[in-house]
């Protein structure tokens, strides 16, 4: 991050004794034990107020980027105007001595069109590409990034339009040959496409116990070591029988087939170790299938902005491997993700409501099976879902203003939004939600054992009628004891819960964590949440309350996202997710996969960086929203949700992943620490950096563009640029193109978004 142009014009000790003091933009006045702010009209392009009562760790209290004066966390103290002038006031306790300075950066270096787009792309995609960069919106116009213009939400609606990469369609395709297409039936998904006979099968699925691999060990007729093409079991009398040793595997099972037929006449064209395959390059773990979906979404779909929101909902509705079953039933776990996907840029209320009744999600939560209360078998309803639907899903822990911040009682303490008795209420409702029945002999689905595809079922039997108490007093129900009495049930307390006041602020700070900073503004939260609430941000919306599309909007387009001079406010911005990182760079560079069936496949990255698809730990994702880490941050109260994975061992991780990515390509064992073998199976592409390479400076403003937006600071620059020419080096061409990225995907500007 640029050092910040500081200017102290004026340091004041406060005390009882203290009666007023003058600092430009700002005064101070005492009376009694309050402290009173007063904001004047701004004179430089930032300017923050900040506190201390040690001279030494200044927490900010009042920021102005855009000439009016906002309340900013950890405090938040409310503002309000003063009568007969522009200027605003800001009480707050004093309860001891302190000090008030304010911080300036009186020049905001400009940023070109690139610029710009390079950062929007940065917070809203997986990273950009210099043909995204290039391509943006009336990049080329005079008032780009203007407030009037609307270039970043035109690339947005543009987003939109795009046909969704559904992750389960994706799959099935490519997966059981039987699978057929039934997305137009009425009861049927859009993602449950057919098997496309152009892609063969190039990835693992399931018929009940028995999986069928993408290598010799696939029973299909044809496929693998075991059936010929016409059904007959290859055994030592079969002409198919390996005669070479060398062609059995670790199990002495015949290494033969199609999928190792295409395994051996494609690693021919390989090249020369480390870049040549073996002849398991078609085999892998049948659960990381999941993986390989996502990593191609991620970097080759073309509704980036649709994967992005998508990713950050996974993250919000969490659904983990640990405590869940059937890692290796892939299609449950795309069809769930799928939700995020479908819904983007739907409403809130559907996503919560078909997350609510999958079993998938009701198998991890413990609501699928729930019977209601017997008291003569001392049972009662399993209150887990009851609980997370409330403290993650929805409303939270405390009651807040529409602002994000917490509404307190009388005494100035927190009110909670709810208690243990208003759970066991709740737990009522989510009975009678059993597993979907089979779908029978020609199913269509990936089921190993039961059906987590179909939303669950209601038993009328096992639910409870009873009338439950809300949260506001109120009564939901009793219905009609049917199966429709328990859909309304359940629907009830959802639409209780979904017009909650708390869940648009909720919600929005989530989001806007995820996307553009870890600390945003009260003004901040307001806007995304007023949008999430009203359904509408400048106009733009479904209009009806949980519209994603205005949500997302108002998260990407609020001049706290857009501004450049919050670059110099070194409480704003965010550490980015280490998964996006090396997202980036693979984005960046075109990652190119030279396997046999083309996967993108980055191994193992939850043990490595501590984030992967389908790997959080725990429901409550891979870090807390409130997370502080020990140091500067925490000592100012401010939340950095990605240091709790950001360690040691991680950060070296993360390092070795990012100059293996970029050395090498994807690659395991001696190579790097992100392959699935010791070799190297995908690369990086470098012919555009290569043909300006001989000129050190442009190849780093190019590089400075892609991953950085532009933001290298002048002493970073100088470093790099002076590293690259070090004449004993003698660094031409490639090598000098991979040695500066390697340089510059370790910089703060490249981990950071600000």
């Amino acid at each position: 991050m640029p050092s910040l142009l500081s200017t102290l014009l004026g340091i004041f000790l406060v005390a009882t004794l203290c009666t007023f003091a003058t600092a430009d933009s700002f005064s101070i006045t005492l009376d009694g034990a309050e402290t009173e702010l007063l904001l004047k009209d701004t004179i430089d392009p930032l300017e923050i107020i900040e506190f201390s009562s040690n001279m030494k760790d200044w927490i900010p209290i009042a920021r102005n980027y855009g000439n009016q004066w906002e309340n900013i966390f950890p405090h938040a103290y409310d503002l309000s105007a003063v009568a007969g002038s522009t200027d605003q006031a800001m009480v707050l306790p004093t309860g001891e001595k302190g000090f008030y300075r304010k911080r300036s950066a009186s020049t905001i270096n400009a940023s070109s069109n690139k610029e710009l787009a390079s950062r929007f792309l940065t917070q809203a995609t997986f990273g950009p590409s210099r043909s995204e960069i290039n391509s943006f919106p009336n990049i080329n116009s005079n008032t780009f990034g203007s407030p009037e213009d609307d270039s970043f939400e035109d690339w947005i609606n543009a987003q939109i339009a795009i046909s969704p990469f559904y992750h389960r369609a994706y799959w099935r395709e490519r997966s059981d040959p039987d699978y057929i297409d039934e997305s137009a039936l009425a009861d049927r998904l859009v993602n449950e496409v057919g098997h496309n006979p152009a892609y063969g099968q190039q990835f693992a699925f399931s018929r009940g116990q028995t999986i069928y691999r993408t290598d010799w060990t696939n029973p299909l007729p044809g496929y693998g070591g075991l059936f010929d093409i016409n059904g007959n079991v290859i055994d030592e009398n079969h002409p198919d029988w390996p005669t070479d040793s060398n062609d059995f595997d670790w199990q002495g099972r015949p290494m033969t087939g199609l999928h190792f037929d295409n395994c051996i006449a494609h690693i021919s064209g390989t090249g020369n170790p480390p870049y040549r395959l073996n002849k398991y390059d078609t085999n892998y773990p049948v659960s990381d299938t999941r993986q390989l979906v996502w990593y191609k979404a991620a970097i080759d779909a073309p509704d980036q902005l649709r994967q992005r929101v998508a990713w950050a909902l996974s993250q919000y509705f969490v659904v983990a491997e640990l405590g869940s079953n059937q890692p290796q039933a892939v299609e449950r776990w795309l069809n769930y993700y799928d939700i995020f996907t479908r819904h983007a840029f739907g409403n809130f209320r559907d996503i919560l409501d078909e997350v609510t009744w999958s079993p998938h999600m009701g198998y991890y939560l413990s609501h699928i099976e729930n019977r209601k209360a017997n008291p003569n078998q001392g049972t009662y309803p399993d209150e887990n879902y009851a609980r997370e639907v409330m403290q993650l899903f929805t409303i939270g822990l405390w009651e807040l203003n529409e602002d994000g911040t917490k509404e307190v009682d009388a005494n100035g303490d927190a009110i909670p939004t709810y208690d243990n008795d208003d759970i066991f209420e709740f737990a009522k409702v989510f009975t009678g939600m059993r597993r979907p029945q089979n779908r029978g002999p020609d199913t269509n689905i990936e089921e190993l054992s039961n059906n987590y595809i179909d939303p669950m079922r209601v038993d009328k039997s096992w639910h409870d009628f009873d009338p439950k108490t809300l949260l506001d007093g109120t009564t939901l129900g009793p219905f009609k004891q049917n199966a429709n009495g328990v859909r309304k049930d359940v629907a009830g307390l959802l639409d209780h819960l979904f017009n909650h006041k708390n869940v648009p602020p909720f919600f929005a700070r989530f989001m806007i964590q995820r996307f553009t900073v870890s600390n945003p503004s009260p003004a901040y939260i307001k806007a995304v949440a007023l949008a999430f609430k009203n359904g509408l941000y400048e106009g733009s919306g479904s209009g009806n309350r949980g519209c994603m599309e205005a949500t997302i909007k108002a998260v990407l387009l609020h001049p706290e996202a857009r501004s450049a001079s919050l670059a110099y406010d070194p409480s704003h911005g965010k550490l980015r997710e280490p998964l996006i990182r090396l997202m980036h760079v693979a984005r960046a560079f075109e990652l190119t996969s030279n396997r046999t069936y083309g996967w993108l496949y980055f191994k193992d990255t939850h043990d490595t960086i501590l984030q992967a698809p389908y790997e959080s730990p725990s429901v409550f994702n891979f870090y807390r929203t409130n997370y502080a880490p020990n140091g500067p941050i925490g000592d100012a109260a401010l939340n950095a949700p990605e240091f709790q994975i950001h360690n040691d061992v991680s950060a070296l991780q993360l390092s070795n992943a990012l100059i293996t990515l970029i050395v090498h390509g994807i690659a395991g064992g001696n190579y790097g620490n992100i392959g699935q073998r010791n070799l190297v199976d995908s690369v990086l592409d470098f012919t555009y950096e290569n043909s300006i390479s001989g000129n050190t400076s442009n190849l780093i403003d190019h590089l400075d563009l892609i991953l950085c937006a532009g933001r290298l600071t002048s002493e970073n620059r100088a470093t790099i640029l002076a590293a690259a020419n070090t004449p004993s080096l003698n660094l031409t061409g490639i090598d000098k193109v991979k040695y500066v990225a390697r340089l510059i995907v370790l910089t703060p500007e490249f981990n950071t978004l600000y």
